[in-house]
């Protein structure tokens, strides 16, 4: 994450020490293209404010704000679909049901299932389906508290 001294030092070095941005690169160790975009910026509201456009406000305004970084949580999923999820799911219940058969070395693992939906077609990577898969199965399992009792305390009958 990129403070505000370094964006200022990126505006100032870039545009007015008339650096590189290669030199700016090698001195912060931020990306070339975050260096281009802050120093278009400040010179996109220079170019205004020299045409009259905006007000010196502005100019300033940008040179102190600090980095605004978009919200990901909105994000929808775009290779995640509900069709792959049900997939997903179809396969795990075949598994539950190997499972229940004592086929449990037939087993579909979380490669296998992904070597599936790429046959069948869909683009989605390892790492997504083994996400899928993971808060899939953690939503199934039970709590069990293991309880104690003084001997006599409790009795079973048949």
């Amino acid at each position: 994450m990129i403070s505000l001294m370094d964006k200022q030092k990126i505006i100032i070095d870039g545009f007015l020490g008339g650096k590189s941005q290669w030199a700016i690169h090698r001195e912060t160790g931020i990306d070339r293209k975050t260096i281009r975009k802050y120093i278009r910026e400040y010179e996109e509201k220079r170019v205004m404010l020299l045409e009259g456009e905006g007000d010196k406000l502005i100019l300033t305004e940008e040179f102190v704000e600090p980095p605004r970084y978009d919200d990901a949580s909105n994000r929808i999923k775009v290779k995640l679909t509900d069709e792959i999820m049900d997939k997903i799911d179809f396969y795990l219940e075949e598994n539950e049901k190997k499972i229940q058969e004592g086929k449990s070395k037939q087993q579909k693992k979380r490669i296998d299932i992904h070597e599936c939906l790429k046959e069948e077609g869909y683009d989605i990577s390892y790492s997504t389906v083994c996400n899928y898969i993971k808060n899939k199965l953690n939503e199934k399992k039970e709590a069990y508290i293991r309880q104690e009792y003084d001997p006599g305390d409790v009795s079973e009958f048949d």
